[in-house]
């Protein structure tokens, strides 16, 4: 029996990750760094054995030349053994470039992988901003709404108003028809008398006296300015 009440929960221990020991990107480049200047150490090496083969084989040429066949025949076994070193030299130049190209593949991944990942969080921040797809969705449907809304307003707003043209056919034709016959007896008499109305009359020229045609014998030049000498001395 506990004396002091219940024990409290123990809280329970954080989660572990497998995912293993953080690596920094300076700590994948120094070690891309070290693989090259492990490959520079063994190039130099295998310059270096290279010459002691050339060396040895000139040796190995020199004292057969001499006669002495034991002295070429120990240069012999030195070149093989020094061409063997250069054989691993090879070797270990290929783990080193392949484990080289491994880390700099696996560098470019995890950037692309962060880059992804930090894309991931962006796109989830927006769409959290936005409401998430359900209140997008709700969104667009109030759109829909509010644009349905506004059209049945619009439709409303141009229907007539009752009463204001509630009228018959029958009697809307039955005045067209009058109208009709009222211009046909119009043109049927003739052009209005009003029309005429303030229009002047053309004026008659005036004619003048025609002469009288001659009577009697007809007059020569001479005869005719006789005459009227003879008038005018009479006055």
């Amino acid at each position: 029996m506990n004396l002091f009440g219940r024990k409290k929960p123990e809280a329970p221990p954080p989660p572990t990750s497998n995912a293993g020991p953080t690596v920094s990107a300076s700590s994948t480049l120094n070690a891309i760094t070290k693989l090259r200047d492990a490959g520079d150490t063994l190039d130099k090496r295998e310059d270096y054995l290279n010459n002691k083969i050339k060396k040895e084989t000139d040796e190995a040429k020199k004292f057969m030349g001499q006669g002495k066949k034991s002295q070429a025949l120990q240069c012999i076994k030195r070149k093989k053994m020094y061409e063997g070193q250069v054989e691993k030299i090879g070797q270990a130049r290929l783990n080193l470039e392949t484990q080289q190209l491994a880390l700099e593949q696996l560098n470019l991944n995890k950037e692309v992988v962060e880059a992804q990942r930090e894309g991931a969080k962006t796109m989830a921040s927006v769409t959290a901003q936005m409401g998430g797809v359900d209140a997008v969705d709700d969104t667009m449907g109030a759109i829909e709404d509010a644009q349905a809304d506004a059209n049945d307003i619009a439709e409303a707003l141009g229907r007539p108003m009752a009463g204001a043209y509630d009228m018959d056919d029958s009697d809307l034709l039955a005045e067209l028809e009058e109208l009709e016959s009222e211009d046909l007896e119009s043109q049927a008499l003739g052009v209005d008398l009003s029309e005429l109305k303030g229009l002047d009359a053309p004026s008659v020229p005036s004619s003048k006296p025609m002469p009288s045609a001659p009577t009697g014998k007809v007059q020569t030049e001479e005869e005719r300015e006789l005459a009227e000498l003879e008038a005018s001395m009479a006055m």
